[in-house]
């Protein structure tokens, strides 16, 4: 299977990016709006040229460019990647059949290949009986299951999905997320998501995007369990503070602010140096003064929003400078009668701080 590279810069776009995919692997693309996912999606198309830099697709150069000599970009047809994003985009005027066996006709496929072949993906997704149907025929999630198919009835060396489950509800979010997980199997495709489920289900490998640059990449267990960046951190569900380590055990928040914690074992901290502390919402408890007994962390802290979410409410903090969020009941919340500003004394249990270097 084919990897991908992109060591490539847009200069309207302010965008810088550099990232790696091995053969064969499903990374996620993450970051806030705005921060360049799809400008990135759009160098591997062919879509946006690049005003320095290369993209690479296995062995072939797709785009180059360099000061001095002509930029030198490949076509979009000629790339032999696919790009779904969130609408379907399927032919009206043709059938779910003749739309999957599109893309094999138009690479030189004989007929009877390409209905053969079109028929394998339509069942490899769970919608052959949609064969004669038309588009507007289809439920969100059928179509998108049918577009899935088309994308991959040609055997792109990549795949490239924007946001291809956003809109659907969630159930049929869930069929499309396994149908997905399923056929990019070993492929080597780019996934732009909000979704942590997504990551779980059908990545292998996350790719963090902030500003324009690819701030971090790697493993998906390994970035989710010691996420890098606040962005990561708040996408997995968890809180991420940083700070000076103090010992093996500790990080100093902020002068004389100390937060103890379990070390890393993979990823121990080094004393005086920079650490990360990921400490979980549920973790965090809120007192209006001294809580008894002999927990190991007990900070002040101050109420900065109220988020419900559920059957829970969010409770944002700010802790020695740093944003922390707590996961309350909605009892607890009136009982303690908070709102923004509310002076607090936030309880978090060490034993489910997990400390690590960076």
């Amino acid at each position: 299977m084919t990897g991908l590279a992109v060591q490539a810069a847009v200069a309207g776009r302010e965008v810088d990016l550099a990232l790696d995919v091995p053969s064969g692997s499903v990374v996620a693309v993450v970051g806030p709006n705005g921060s360049g996912k799809t400008t990135l999606l759009h160098l591997v198309a062919g879509l946006v040229a690049p005003t320095s830099g290369t993209v690479r697709i296995g062995e072939r150069t797709v785009a180059e460019a360099s000061t001095g000599s002509a930029t030198v970009v490949m076509p979009p047809h000629r790339r032999h990647v696919a790009l779904l994003t969130q609408r379907p985009a399927l032919f009206p005027h043709l059938d779910v059949l003749a739309n999957v066996m599109f893309g094999p006709l138009a690479t030189g496929s004989s007929r009877a290949a390409a209905k053969e072949r079109a028929q394998a993906e339509l069942a490899a997704v769970g919608c052959a009986e949609f064969a004669s149907r038309r588009a507007h025929q289809l439920s969100g999630g059928q179509a998108q299951r049918v577009a899935i198919a088309r994308a991959l009835a040609t055997d792109p060396d990549v795949v490239l999905l924007d946001e291809p489950l956003a809109g659907l509800d969630i159930a049929v979010a869930a069929e499309v997320r396994h149908a997905l997980a399923t056929r990019l199997r070993n492929r080597t495709a780019l996934l732009v998501t909000h979704e942590v489920l997504d990551i779980w289900t059908i990545a292998d490998r996350v790719g963090v995007v902030e500003a324009g640059r690819v701030v971090a990449s790697g493993e998906t267990a390994d970035l989710l369990a010691r996420p890098p960046t606040g962005f990561l951190a708040q996408l997995g569900g968890t809180n991420l503070l940083s700070g000076i380590a103090v010992g093996t055990d500790a990080l100093e928040l902020a002068p004389g602010v100390l937060l103890r914690g379990l070390s890393d074992t993979d990823q121990p901290l080094t004393p005086g140096m920079e650490g990360l502390a990921s400490v979980p919402p549920e973790a965090v408890s809120l007192h209006l003064a001294e809580p008894g007994g002999s927990p190991r962390n007990v900070l002040a802290a101050e109420v900065t929003g109220i988020e419900p979410r559920g059957q829970v409410v969010r409770v944002h903090l700010s802790l020695a400078g740093h944003a922390l969020s707590a996961d309350l009941t909605a009892q607890a919340v009136a009982e303690l009668a908070l709102h923004p500003g509310s002076p607090v004394r936030a309880a978090i249990k060490a034993t489910s701080v997990r400390l690590y270097g960076r």
